[in-house]
């Protein structure tokens, strides 16, 4: 009885060890339009009209200048396009990239929620979740955000706003 068991542990113990291990990830979720709004200083919705990749003062990190051409501000009194600050680019045949920053792209269409940094420059607020695609159904010529309406997002997001200013 006595090797029975001893040769029964045996095998569990190799079977376990034989066995893959699986990996634990936390899931990360992108915030929603409406969550971001009560943080965000500015909400804009228009199209990336340049960027502008430098180098900050000391030569040690690329930034890129964003300038967006405003349609419309669901939140904040801008006039005018709108230049956001975003870490990474590519300067002098040199570039940088991170993963947990907004990318935007010339040309594309975007729903923006920005914030004021410690230096008074605007900048992504909860980082590549607080930029939004805006699509265009070529069928019907409506503008989505993800599978929702533009019309129904921006209501949302401005419904978001009211509430958040009314708990302060």
């Amino acid at each position: 009885m006595m090797r029975t068991t001893a040769r029964m542990m045996c095998i569990a113990s190799f079977l376990c060890a034989a066995l893959p291990v699986g990996h634990v990830r936390a899931q990360s979720r992108e915030p929603a339009p409406e969550e971001l709004a009560a943080r965000a200083d500015v909400v804009a919705l228009g199209k990336v009209s340049l960027l502008s990749p430098h180098w900050n003062a000391d030569h040690s990190r690329i930034f890129t200048s964003v300038t967006l051409n405003v349609d419309s501000y669901l939140k904040g009194n801008q006039a005018g396009p709108l230049t956001i600050l975003v870490p990474g680019g590519e300067v002098d045949g040199v570039g940088e990239m991170y993963s947990h920053t907004a990318a935007f792209r010339r040309d594309e269409d975007v729903l923006v929620f920005v914030q004021k940094d410690a230096r008074g420059n605007y900048v992504v607020t909860g980082g590549r979740g607080g930029k939004f695609l805006v699509t265009q159904d070529e069928r019907t010529g409506k503008s989505f955000v993800g599978n929702r309406p533009i019309e129904d997002v921006a209501s949302a997001v401005k419904k978001a706003i009211v509430q958040s200013s009314q708990k302060q």
